[in-house]
């Protein structure tokens, strides 16, 4: 990993420019699940919460894709999280003297979901600006480490924080790695922007990038099974504190080793570039998620199902690393940005749906049925990418 930093510090500030970000999102994301089940002990609520808080993000999605191909990609993630710390401090304040609810709480964080929608595009896009083309993959998998280590360290540093000095510190604590954010991308260059700005329409460009995306056959193709990876993850949210009794210890643990499984793949793939062709790869890691989440489903041991949840973010994280690769290798780089949002908006336009379903679903079913269901759904995936042959062709 430390060979991709040599001779390249403007890769390294951007990547603990990610690594604060992610880390504050995390730590929000706790907060947020904790203090709403707090308040309305309810998974339904949790649900309906956490769907206003990512649809309007899957929505503007199109929009921010064409703004970030127009714009300077690193000046988009900073004026994004200089967005966020604003709104974490709102929130800092209102809970301080007790005005904070769940309203006000669903209301801001629906402004930190939209900002992550131009967060998240620009730094996927601008990534291969920044390295040549031969160390993408383990770039990808290095910025992936960011979001791997917030997922361990920012629900242990956010409960933390909520145990020993309260939930106002806490937003104060994320808002102080947003800043982190902002301060290390500060004076990076985009030179993607530099040699090419675009004077397209933005609905005329919001057209080019769904061309872009019907062309490309491993686009278009894999987005519905994106689409089902994601609704299944994003049911942990729900589902992780049910497990956890509302213990907001137990959710840190759990969420935590999901964050272990996706740093240690971040890690074994930034460390060299390997030769498994990426259809491999891809279906391997579908039936490995896949029939984790059916053994979850018999498990009430916590060591048992902290290993479990370390095995599902182990595999995502390699899913997500080999295609996000592929696709920064393939597509072209002056849209990256349009297709990359494009891709981010479908793939998790199921994640609200994923909220409010399960959210409902789990409290008439219970968790041993979502997790086979889930399971099997993922595994029956797998057949599908596996016969895409699209995926190994050069």
């Amino acid at each position: 990993m430390i060979d991709i930093f040599k001779n390249n510090t403007v890769f390294l500030r951007f990547w603990i420019a990610t690594v604060g970000s992610q880390l504050a999102s995390r730590m929000h994301s706790l907060i947020l699940i904790w203090l709403v089940y707090k308040w309305t002990n309810s998974a339904l609520i949790v649900g309906l919460a956490m769907v206003a808080a990512s649809l309007p993000a899957v929505i503007i999605a199109p929009f921010a894709g064409s703004m970030i191909d127009r714009n300077n990609k690193i000046a988009v993630m900073m004026t994004a999280d200089f967005f966020r710390l604003l709104i974490v401090l709102v929130f800092a304040w209102l809970y301080h003297i007790a005005v904070l609810n769940t309203t006000w709480l669903i209301a801001g964080t629906i402004g930190i979901s939209l900002a992550s929608a131009f967060f998240n595009p620009a730094s996927l896009a601008v990534i291969p600006s920044l390295v040549p083309e031969d160390k993408i993959t383990q770039a990808n998998a290095v910025e992936q480490i960011s979001g791997s280590a917030s997922s361990i360290v920012g629900p242990l540093f956010g409960s933390a924080i909520i145990a020993t000095l309260g939930v106002t510190k806490a937003f104060i604590g994320a808002g102080a790695m947003f800043l982190v954010s902002v301060l290390f991308l500060l004076n990076i260059k985009d030179v993607s922007h530099v040699l090419k700005k675009t004077a397209t329409p933005m609905l005329e460009d919001i057209k080019i990038g769904v061309r872009l995306v019907k062309q490309y056959a491993i686009v278009h193709k894999m987005i519905l099974k994106m689409a089902v990876v994601n609704f299944f993850f994003s049911s942990l949210t729900i589902i992780v504190p049910i497990m956890a009794k509302a213990d907001v210890k137990v959710i840190a643990y759990l969420m935590g080793a999901i964050g272990t499984g996706m740093l240690t793949s971040s890690l074994l793939l930034s460390g060299k570039n390997f030769t498994i062709k990426p259809g491999t790869v891809l279906s391997a890691s579908f039936v490995s998620m896949g029939g984790t989440f059916i053994v979850t489903g018999f498990t009430s041991i916590l060591l048992l199902q902290l290993l479990e949840m370390f095995v599902i973010g182990f595999f995502l994280n390699v899913f997500n690393i080999t295609l996000i690769s592929l696709y920064q290798k393939r597509l072209p780089q002056e849209s990256l940005g349009k297709i990359m949002s494009l891709i981010i908006a479908v793939s998790l336009s199921l994640q609200p749906v994923s909220y409010g379903v399960m959210g409902a679903v789990t409290g008439t079913i219970g968790i041993f049925w979502v997790f086979v269901i889930s399971g099997m759904i993922i595994l029956f995936s797998a057949i599908g990418v596996y016969r895409l042959k699209e995926l190994n062709i050069e």
